[in-house]
Order: structure tokens, then sequence, then C-alpha cells
């Protein structure tokens, strides 16, 4: 596991992506269950950015693409942004890892909150602004989404 704190250096291009993901023409599509299918302990928002061995979005370039330069890859395998309203009070969504095949994972935050990604070995890794963390797909995690701002955003890069 590891966590690279300012990610992006370049702050202007830093605060033009949280401009769009926190402006009103990205489309946001409802995900009724969180973590797992059957897991409804929550419900969050996505807009996939790569899906399917495609692009899927517009905003991939603008967004993604600044972010795949700065990570060794070989294969993309899925992108995708997460938008978690605010709660009332902490849930755990249900542990789980994205994939069942190897690959790795990058999630990046896209603004500060109290609202965590906490692992099976019980680390807790905090939502911070800039922050990439990166970690090895097998192991299980799940999001707690915040109660201290409207909305919770990472982006989920998945890959080997």
């Amino acid at each position: 596991m590891k966590i690279i704190e300012n990610f992006i250096e370049d702050k202007e291009l830093f605060n033009s992506i949280k401009e769009i993901l926190f402006g009103t023409d990205i489309p946001w599509y409802y995900c009724p269950t969180t973590g797992t299918s059957t897991d409804v302990s929550g419900f969050f928002f996505m807009h996939h950015l790569y899906y399917d061995n495609e692009f899927r979005s517009p905003y991939a370039n603008s967004i993604l693409l600044p972010i795949l330069y700065r990570l060794s890859l070989k294969k993309l395998i899925r992108a995708r942004i997460n938008c978690y309203p605010k709660t009332s009070k902490i849930i755990y969504n249900e542990m789980h890892t994205d994939f069942d095949n190897g690959h790795k994972v990058a999630l990046f935050s896209i603004n500060t909150n109290d609202g965590f990604t906490f692992f099976e070995n019980k680390k807790k890794i905090e939502s911070v602004e800039n922050r990439m963390l990166l970690f090895n797909g097998n192991l299980k995690h799940c999001s707690v989404a915040q109660r201290d701002t409207n909305l919770r955003i990472n982006i989920n890069i998945n890959y080997t």
C-alpha cells in the first residue's frame, strides 16, 4: 500500500479537474448498492470514464489522462468516478475486491472529508484532497461515506 500526497503537482490542473467534478455538467448515475451487488447499506453515484475496453466519457481526456500519465500501468481495466452523498451516521459498506483476478487499484481523492477507505486488516485511509492511494486489488476494502461534506468524490482506477 502506498500513499502519494499532492499527486497532481500542478495546482491549476488539479483545480480544473475538481471544478468539473463539482460542477453541474457531469452526468451522475445512481447505484443502489455499494461494495457488492447485494450490499444495500447505502448508495452512491458514479460516472464511468473507461470500461469494457473503451473510453465511455467525454471527460476522459481532461480528468483521466492526467492521472494515467502519472501511473505505471500495463493495462487499464476500469476507471470511474465515485460520488458519495453525505450521510448522518458512519456506514461501513460491505467488504469487497473490485475484481476477482489479479489487479491493482489507484484511488484518487478529489476532496478532503471525514469519509475513508477501510481495509479488512483494519487499516483506515482518510479522504484527503489530491491524495492517491495505491494498493493490491486482492485486499478486501470498503468505502465509508462522509458526514461533514455534501459530497465525497474519488476516482477509482483498476489496472495491471
